[in-house]
């Protein structure tokens, strides 16, 4: 079956969700327009899909001439192709397509989150956290100030509950203690393994909101993991 969205890397860990893209290939072939058809509705479009993204193609050879001849095939990213999509005529065929094809990028989105992860855990240790963020190209955003954000993220998640919460375990808190200090020896496991993955997409340039998701991710499927075995037990 063809793939609704492409991608041009071959890593697919080092894509990024601008990288998807579907085709007015794809198009026409899902939504049993012809190949013409859809081109020339692109080709009456494209300022507007320029006001989201630039246009981009490729030309490959097409069925006529015995091969010779060369059509262009554009390439759409998701926002330009949920909103073209619904331009075309409106057959029950195109407004399948059209939640096939948002469901597509989607899965490609998640895919992509979950690739991220899995590189993050596999990267060598040795960097140490305070290190990769005073070295983050995002640093001089917020300064000092990222060491706090993240190690918060990092102890709020693997404990479950606020910054305030998590320093209500001590009833004489003081500034110069830490979350860690709080956090009891099954919480620290867990937040090693998220400062891996923290350290990782820092180290890659990567801003705090895709790293943000990473670690809300990987301790959400952990936990239904967790749930899943002790429900078969």
């Amino acid at each position: 079956m063809t793939p609704l969205v492409l991608f041009d890397s071959l890593d697919l860990s080092k894509a990024s969700n601008e990288d998807f893209y579907t085709t007015t290939e794809i198009i026409a072939e899902q939504t049993g327009n012809s190949y013409k058809v859809v081109s020339n509705r692109v080709r009456q479009y494209r300022a507007k899909l320029e006001t989201i993204a630039p246009l981009t193609w490729h030309f490959e050879s097409s069925a006529s001439n015995h091969g010779r001849a060369k059509r262009k095939v554009y390439h759409l990213n998701k926002q330009q192709a949920l909103s073209f999509v619904p331009l075309l005529e409106n057959t029950e065929q195109v407004v399948n397509f059209t939640f096939a094809l948002a469901e597509a990028f989607v899965n490609m989105e998640k895919e992509l989150q979950a690739r991220k992860i899995a590189r993050a855990v596999e990267k060598p240790k040795g960097v140490t956290l305070h290190q990769s963020i005073s070295e983050w190209e995002h640093f001089p955003r917020h300064g000092n100030t990222w060491h706090t954000i993240i190690r918060s993220l990092l102890a709020t998640t693997v404990t479950g509950l606020t910054k305030k919460q998590i320093q209500a375990r001590d009833t004489d808190w003081r500034k110069e203690k830490t979350l860690l200090d709080l956090l009891d020896s099954e919480e620290m496991e867990r937040y090693k393994m998220l400062e891996s993955i923290a350290i990782a997409m820092i180290e890659a340039g990567s801003d705090y909101e895709p790293i943000k998701t990473a670690i809300k991710a990987t301790m959400t499927i952990k936990k239904a993991h967790a749930d899943s075995l002790a429900t078969d037990a």
